[in-house]
């Protein structure tokens, strides 16, 4: 890491670039509205591809050598340099429908480890922060994931790709979770999901098919946290198998995850 900034410098340019996207969102909500392309069960908004180039123009004003990895179409992932992941409006959905569960999420990766991270909440006024020599923090405050340790007293949050159909694991893990949990909520946004581990406010964040954007400056504050995470299979493109959860529930829902899928 000596060749590369101290963990603070990234993780400012990680909050000032997810501060950057969000906002810029937050402020023409109004035009939510203006689709770019839709899909059975998702859609994309100009504002996914203009809160990108906000948080894209924040890293390379301050970071123009480094290689950036993004959900709205510019990847150039490179692990021979540092690389930014950015996923400017996670949950697109609940933004374009009025709902205030989204973010936008930034992390750096270097020499394929996530060193700093960021998930900003901009109508929840929340952002979570977190690097690999510091703990996760919302707000400027420490979060650490709550201490449940029974599957039927804890509420595990989780999600649908738009590509599900009949038959697809993410059913057959519903239903497991669902018969096993206290309660399961879908709720629109796996970095939010996965910060709501981190703090406390459920004790397990599951998903059969999610993206390397959606996870990776999530993850790190989970991790941070307190919590633990798992890409249980690599599916390429990616995407992955991922389990997040406040480490008592672990085993019980990875297991109820390898039983679930064939």
């Amino acid at each position: 890491m000596s060749d590369f900034p101290e963990t603070d410098v990234l993780l400012d340019g990680a909050v000032r670039a997810a501060r950057a996207a969000g906002d810029h969102a937050l402020r023409n909500r109004d035009r939510r509205n203006e689709v770019e392309e839709t899909f059975a069960h998702d859609v994309k908004l100009t504002l996914d591809l203009e809160a990108q180039e906000q948080a894209f123009g924040v890293i390379h004003e301050r970071f123009p050598n480094d290689a950036v990895l993004g959900e709205e179409g510019r990847m150039d992932y490179d692990r021979s340099r540092p690389c930014w992941i950015v996923d400017p409006i996670d949950g697109t959905v609940n933004f374009a429908h009025g709902m205030p569960l989204w973010c936008s999420s930034v992390a750096v990766e270097i020499q394929g480890r996530v060193v700093a991270g960021c998930v900003y909440l901009p109508e929840m006024k929340e952002c979570y922060t977190a690097t690999i020599d510091r703990p996760a923090e919302c707000n400027g405050r420490r979060i650490r994931p709550s201490s449940v340790p029974a599957l039927e007293e804890a509420l595990i949050l989780t999600g649908l790709s738009k590509h599900v159909v009949d038959g697809s694991p993410a059913f057959d893990v519903f239903k497991a979770l669902s018969l096993r949990a206290r309660k399961v909520r879908i709720m629109g946004a796996a970095a939010v999901d996965i910060c709501h581990v981190a703090c406390g406010r459920a004790e397990g964040y599951v998903e059969t098919g999610i993206y390397l954007w959606d996870i990776a400056a999530a993850g790190l504050i989970a991790r941070q946290a307190g919590a633990r995470t798992e890409v249980l299979q690599e599916l390429g493109d990616f995407k992955m198998r991922y389990l997040c959860t406040n480490g008592i529930l672990h085993e019980d829902l990875r297991r109820i995850m390898e039983e679930s899928i064939p």
